[in-house]
């Protein structure tokens, strides 16, 4: 295979190797498990579950999230495993699980770039660690590489792919579309495909059943999309050069982990023209067999289109979408050699042997993924994701969870809120909460803090003491513990801060109010 070029380390045993390497990323995602603390995102999609006491609950508490309803409903099943928050850990450890070990089972790759891949950034770190709907693209996607060829007798797996995509977040669309683009088109211009699909005795019944399975799930997906259409902001201008190269920076991520700075325009141009050549040489190597080429340049484009038109994104999370396009495209492509097209076999700078010959190019990415999501495993180990979580052990020790708690910013101090299992007087709702409700919540400046603590004790007379939980935008950072300061009607005391952690915006800082006798 020409792809075993990548494999320049001979490993003796491959078939030790293809066993010991999955059953490895399952064992320290299980530990992982255990030891990740959850940050704000993670949290929020654990409250909006566990607070829903039926489907109805969970259908309203999620939809001003703006993502699908699949991913909480994957929450809402198995939040009772065990009670707390370490249930959605070890259902997302399962599907993280799952995906690598179809990839190891059915990917055509080599050892070393399987191996390169399990252990990168996205499916180590950022889909296996860290449990949001991510790690559901990157199995779906991974369930219809593996059973493509299945097209010639059924769709229906097909059609539940596409519509499973379309409820797991809004960026999955394009891995939707990219697949129906491929399957339409494949029907269209593979005469061969028609012949061996309406073989099968019931294939009118097997296509309309499919059609009607896919298009229910994608309206129900869309309704969903739909009840956030007012927080969506449009491009203010159709022709944006610097957001179009903000844009193309978002492929240069998915390639090399790296977002230029856009600021500086020369970055922006620099790394247009590397993923240029990246893109070039991908094309390049699956061109021949047009179905992967259809379906990369489908879920390309869609992407690409998103990202200018409605969302950018803001981290790494969402431009692993055009990794895992690229990924699955590769996969197509290798698993169909047999049934590839002949091209002229013209040498250029993108063809075997060439510099940037793309099994050269794909090495050094998956290096990088390699190296980085190596790093942020064993740094989440090290550093706590979020400090909420010991935040909640250290009240829990001193027996304060049934104090009342008044706590701000509602986003951030979720984290806490799911550790302890309770709800605080969260000022951005003017009342109890546990987690952010974008719907109804209210702006507030964070100097305002304090002056929203009076407004608290104005409305709860009877509350003479209470716990001030801020997180670190919000904290006074002149406070150390045990010291005081005095306002008019109450008297503030520092009493603990918590700041190991990754996320700056989640260090917390503990605080004793206490209401000054008039």
């Amino acid at each position: 295979m020409e792809f075993k070029r990548i494999n320049q380390i001979q490993l003796p045993d491959q078939r030790f190797y293809q066993i010991f390497f999955p059953v490895l990323f399952i064992i320290i995602g299980l530990f992982g498990a255990f030891n990740h603390a959850l940050w704000r995102d993670e949290m929020q999609g654990w409250l909006v579950a566990w607070q829903s006491d039926n489907l109805i609950d969970l259908w309203k508490n999620n939809a001003p999230s703006g993502h699908p309803v699949l991913w909480s409903l994957l929450i809402y099943f198995s939040k009772n495993i065990t009670g707390t928050p370490i249930s959605m850990q070890l259902m997302h450890w399962f599907l993280g699980s799952s995906a690598i070990l179809i990839f190891w089972r059915f990917s055509p790759f080599s050892v070393t770039t399987k191996a390169l891949f399990t252990f990168g950034y996205f499916p180590f770190w950022e889909y296996f660690f860290v449990s949001r709907h991510y790690v559901i693209s990157e199995l779906i996607i991974f369930i219809f590489c593996s059973i493509y060829n299945l097209k010639e007798k059924t769709y229906i797996p097909f059609s539940l792919c596409i519509g499973l995509l379309a409820n797991t977040q809004a960026l999955s669309w394009s891995l939707a579309f990219a697949i129906g683009m491929t399957l339409l088109l494949d029907w269209f211009f593979n005469p061969n495909q028609r012949k061996n699909y309406k073989r099968n005795k019931y294939w009118i019944l097997d296509l309309t059943s499919s059609i009607a399975i896919s298009s229910t799930l994608l309206c129900f997906a869309a309704f969903s999309l739909l009840q956030v259409r007012d927080s969506v902001k449009l491009l203010s201008s159709f022709i944006d050069i610097r957001h179009f190269f903000r844009v193309i920076g978002q492929i240069f991520g998915g390639y090399m982990l790296i977002i230029p700075d856009s600021s500086r325009f020369f970055d922006l141009v620099l790394c247009a023209l590397i993923t240029l050549i990246l893109l070039v040489s991908t094309i390049t190597f699956i061109k021949f067999y047009r179905p992967a080429l259809t379906y990369f340049f489908s879920g390309l484009i869609f992407l690409f289109l998103f990202n200018y038109f409605l969302f950018l994104g803001d981290g790494s999370r969402h431009y692993g979408y055009y990794f895992l396009l690229i990924i699955s495209s590769l996969w197509l492509s290798l698993s169909n050699q047999n049934q590839q097209l002949t091209f002229s076999n013209q040498q250029n700078l993108f063809t075997k042997g060439n510099l940037f010959h793309f099994p050269r190019l794909l090495t050094i990415c998956l290096t990088i993924h390699f190296v980085v999501g190596i790093h942020m495993v064993i740094n989440d180990f090290r550093v706590p994701y979020s400090s909420g979580k010991e935040t909640a052990q250290y009240i829990k020790s001193k027996g304060w969870e049934d104090f009342p708690i008044f706590a701000t910013r509602d986003v951030e101090v979720a984290t806490v809120s799911g550790y302890l299992d309770r709800e605080f007087y969260l000022p951005e709702l003017d009342g109890f909460g546990s987690y952010a409700q974008w719907a109804n919540r209210l702006i507030l400046d964070r100097t305002k803090t304090l002056d929203e603590v009076q407004v608290y004790l104005d409305k709860f007379p009877k509350v003479n003491k209470l716990l001030l939980l801020l997180s670190n935008r919000s904290s006074i950072k002149n406070l150390e513990p045990g010291e005081s300061l005095y306002f008019e009607k109450f008297r503030l005391i520092a009493d603990s801060k918590f700041e190991n952690s990754f996320h700056d915006s989640e260090m917390f800082y503990l605080y004793w109010v206490e209401r000054i006798a008039d």
